[in-house]
């Protein structure tokens, strides 16, 4: 890894060498992040595991004019005594003919890469064009998911616009390219979105996001792509002293594709992304209040979100109800344990989400922050009545289940070492149910039938490092 981490550094002097001389600026900064990580899952039928895991990051930024720079961010992610996925290297040490220690692993890629343009053409308009990450509202639709190592990046052109107290937005992104040179194949699917913010709005700001998903994977053969459409708008603010969020979306368009796969049996359901409707919500409330006057600095945070799914009328009315939650990370929203990440709600078995939660943070002495977070989370919809006759217990179709998918309970200490490194521990348990057993880490078309193995409780914790220069 060493010799590749170097390598990357002289690449990236390469790229720059043209423009030192003309550039205004130029700076390096990383990362190093190692977490050692112990899980302890929901199945009764799996051993506990501890790994340690690492991301290592050196960024290269090169303002070149007033109006021009170039952003290079290199990373290497890996987990200590595990071959990288492409086994072009080694990270163990078993001797002999077999795989030994080396730092020929070929793992350092770019993580960003892109240029940003300001003032673009004489306009008001700044663009980012490269491998980004992209952050709308908070997290919520598109995200970094910045908890995970690899993180989250899309290959996009950004543009942008600010004024005042608003600003404008219209972002690409290429989320799949792999089409076939044939008449009967397509494969791909690309994102297209126009965002609009206000500040000053009930002491805050106000974002709208439209947002288009073109997918032609929808595993037809002739032109059946799956358009469809997400709507909606964020206020977040500070109002009598209480920090406040509250944010609604709309889904609708085609959902044919993930119907036909998902095989609940809505009518009308097959391989063409047009076969079925898309008519989905995703709704957020929280309600905060910080008592710095206090010992401790203790802060309280109340938490709801509500995330449709699909029930009986949805099946019978050929729609599809369950909210696909684009590119976010769950992790910050949907507790630490990361058991409700799949975007289009395949472990709740489609039927949606709502999450029930209590924040707590407090800073015991100088320099350490603690947090405890509870989660309650239920099925959006009820499973113990009519909407719930698509269940099955057991292979027993029309079973009745309770909505209950169990709670979770995450403690957070961190400590800020120094200006540049800080450590963090974490702790979560998680309280299962028989819902939960059923229809968590269920693949598409497991109706329920993922098995009560799955419904121990589970612990996860984890050490990290965290250090940035």
């Amino acid at each position: 890894m060493k010799k590749n981490f170097f390598l990357a550094i002289a690449v990236a002097a390469l790229m720059l060498a043209g423009t030192v001389a003309q550039a205004a600026d130029l700076q390096f900064s990383g990362q190093f992040r190692p977490r050692m990580n112990f899980d302890s899952d929901a199945s009764d039928k799996t051993t506990n595991t501890t790994i340690f895991d690492t991301r290592v990051r050196l960024n290269a930024k090169s303002n070149i004019n007033a109006n021009t720079s170039i952003f290079l961010q290199f990373q290497s992610v890996g987990s200590w005594g595990v071959t990288d996925a492409g086994d072009d290297g080694c990270r163990l040490s078993v001797g002999g003919g077999g795989c030994e220690a080396s730092d020929d692993l070929n793992d350092v890629g770019f993580h960003q890469a892109f240029v940003t343009l300001k003032n673009l053409a004489g306009q008001a308009v700044d663009m980012k064009i490269g491998r980004q990450e992209i952050v709308v509202g908070g997290h919520r639709l598109f995200g970094h998911t910045g908890w995970l190592q690899g993180a989250q990046t899309s290959d996009a052109i950004r543009l942008t616009h600010t004024g005042g107290n608003h600003s404008l937005g219209y972002t690409y992104i290429a989320g799949d390219n792999s089409d076939v040179i044939t008449t009967t194949a397509e494969a791909n699917e690309t994102v297209h979105f126009l965002t609009a913010s206000t500040q000053g709005i009930m002491g805050g700001a106000l974002e709208g996001i439209a947002v288009m998903t073109l997918d032609g994977n929808t595993g037809d053969a002739w032109e059946d792509d799956m358009t469809w459409y997400t709507v909606g708008a964020r206020q977040k603010g500070k109002v009598s002293g209480l920090d406040y969020r509250v944010e609604f979306y709309h889904q609708f368009g085609d959902a044919g594709a993930i119907a036909n796969a998902a095989n609940m049996g809505i009518t009308g359901a097959d391989l063409s992304g047009d076969s079925v409707e898309r008519d989905a919500q995703m709704f957020g409330l929280r309600l905060g209040k910080s008592f710095k006057n206090m010992k401790y600095k203790p802060s309280l945070t109340l938490w709801f979100d509500s995330l449709s799914g699909t029930d009986d009328d949805d099946s019978v009315g050929g729609d599809w109800g369950a909210f696909d939650i684009h590119y976010d990370t769950g992790h910050k929203f949907y507790g630490f344990m990361d058991f409700f990440l799949n975007r289009a709600g395949a472990t709740t078995g489609y039927y949606g989400l709502e999450d029930y939660a209590l924040k707590t943070k407090m800073t015991p002495v100088a320099g350490w922050t603690f947090k405890m977070d509870w989660h309650h989370f239920r099925t959006q919809t009820g499973l113990d009545d009519a909407d719930g006759t698509n269940v099955s217990v057991n292979g027993m179709a029309g079973a009745a289940m309770n909505p209950d998918l169990g709670s979770e309970l995450d403690l957070t200490l961190a400590h800020k070492y120094d200006a540049n490194t800080k450590f963090v521990a974490g702790f979560s348990h998680y309280w299962t149910t028989t819902t939960f057993g059923m229809l968590n880490g269920g693949a598409a078309g497991s109706g329920g039938t993922v098995g009560s193995d799955n419904n121990d409780d589970a612990d996860w914790g984890y050490i990290m490092m965290d250090t940035k220069f």
